[in-house]
């Protein structure tokens, strides 16, 4: 049934990687069971390494840490006068029971899907923040995943709230959930922005904008144009390939090709006609304020025919522009000198262009919306034909589906595909994702698994485990 997460026949214990009534195993046992006494003597009476006098290199005491407090987590080993390695011990003693134990709905589901051997996932990436006390933790959160590379002026969320909009449309979305997608099927990636969509942006930072910005999405395009039979769009060659890879798919004898919408990074928006737009208006606000030599400067960095950045006729020539060339605009207007000058906040804009439910989302987590595609494919100018955008003119045929409840996170959405794409090229990972692997199917066949382990995912959250 559609929506819903009732369905119990032969889901998977997550814990036991068993169908439920299955027999389920014997307890796991302590793992310190068994070791020799000298290892459970070094466990009870753990001592740090002593040099000896005369050794080659020559020793030279330790570099005195700073004291960052008490231990988090009163537990593990202790250095006499360091504390900041004891609370670097708890923190990773803590860690390593919970890589072997699931402590949120991501390591339930990665245990169902994978079992509990990849839930170490979170070993190097959360001991920075256990060791840490919440408002350092909360800190870092932002300024690890910023929308701009200088230093951040407040939070995300309270940036968030200087902003208004004024509704173009409403656009009716649903909820499916993953037993909702027949097993056989393939997923394959709808890679895109975070834009909001169906909505004018009047003012950003509190300050009125002399003419509200069209925002077209986002993840919200697939279910605004689903009476269009338009999934997706994006540029020609992008578009293209999709379509080929469906048709692909299909060759395969399998139930369906569903296209799911899965977020690039937060900045990945400067390319779009959005930003742009955004920052073209903010100029007419902000432009009194900046210097002749500050404007000459920025000027001369874009070079070529840019008609200077305090033209009136600044946004619709960046809208002609390639994305390439609007990525380079915002990637000037965003530094240290130009925020000094005066110029528009790069960060503010970016978070008043971006959907809420995806301003901390990591990347390439997704499943907000999804659609069964056809493989059919046009082509259009910026701004006509059917589903028109002014930065993506040709279009991916399919029919809107729905979306999961949430995102659902890369380990589990793309179960199979992730890890191939980090093998082929770690360096490189951003573009594999746009376009495609070489002799590899682009996607995530659904089986029972993978259906059972996202649904736990789910449930999971719903009940704040």
């Amino acid at each position: 049934m559609m929506g819903s997460l009732a369905r119990q026949d032969d889901y998977y214990d997550p814990m036991s990687g068993l169908p439920t009534g299955g027999v389920m195993p014997e307890p796991p046992r302590d793992p310190r069971e068994g070791l020799p006494d000298w290892a459970m003597g070094a466990l009870a009476n753990p001592r740090g390494y002593e040099p000896g006098v005369g050794m080659w290199p020559a020793y030279k005491p330790p570099k005195e840490l700073p004291d960052v407090g008490e231990p988090m987590i009163p537990s593990g080993p202790r250095w006499e006068g360091n504390p900041t390695a004891n609370r670097a011990a708890d923190a990773m003693g803590q860690l390593a029971i919970q890589s072997v134990v699931p402590q949120d709905p991501l390591d339930a589901g990665l245990m169902l899907a994978t079992g509990p051997g990849r839930v170490g996932y979170k070993l190097a990436a959360g001991a920075i923040g256990a060791i840490m006390n919440p408002d350092e933790a909360e800190a870092a959160r932002w300024i690890k995943y910023p929308f701009n590379r200088i230093a951040v002026g407040d939070t995300i969320e309270n940036l968030a709230t200087r902003n208004a909009y004024s509704k173009a449309k409403d656009i009716a979305e649903r909820t499916i959930q993953p037993h909702d997608i027949p097993v056989g099927s393939w997923l394959t990636p709808l890679v895109g922005d975070r834009s909001r969509s169906g909505e004018f942006l009047t003012h950003v930072g509190e300050k009125e904008l002399r003419d509200p910005v069209s925002l077209q999405g986002g993840y919200q395009f697939t279910p605004e144009w689903k009476g269009e039979g338009i999934a997706w769009a994006s540029d020609r060659s992008p578009i293209s390939t999709m379509g080929r890879r469906v048709r692909e798919f299909q060759g395969r004898d399998v139930p369906g090709v569903y296209g799911v919408y899965t977020p690039m990074s937060t900045q990945s928006i400067d390319a779009s006609h959005h930003v742009s737009d955004t920052l073209s208006q903010m100029m007419h606000l902000e432009k009194d304020k900046i210097s002749k030599t500050a404007i000459e400067k920025f000027d001369a960095k874009m070079g070529g025919d840019f008609p200077g950045v305090t033209s009136d006729n600044l946004q619709e020539y960046l809208r002609g522009k390639p994305m390439s060339y609007r990525n380079e605009f915002v990637k000037n207007m965003n530094t240290k000198s130009a925020r000094e000058a005066g110029f528009p906040d790069v960060e503010q804009a970016r978070i008043a262009i971006t959907h809420p439910e995806l301003l901390d989302t990591p990347n390439y987590a997704g499943g907000n919306a999804i659609a069964k595609l056809t493989g059919d494919v046009s082509h259009y100018n910026k701004g006509g034909g059917r589903a028109p955008h002014y930065t993506y003119p040709s279009k991916l045929h399919g029919e809107y589906t729905g979306g999961l409840p949430g995102s659902l996170p890369q380990e589990l959405l793309w179960r199979d595909l992730a890890p191939k794409i980090a093998a082929r090229n770690p360096s490189a990972a951003g573009k594999i994702w746009l376009t495609g692997l070489k002799g590899e199917p682009f996607g995530q066949q659904v089986d029972r698994q993978w259906q059972d382990a996202a649904a736990e995912y789910f449930r999971r959250q719903q009940r704040g485990d």
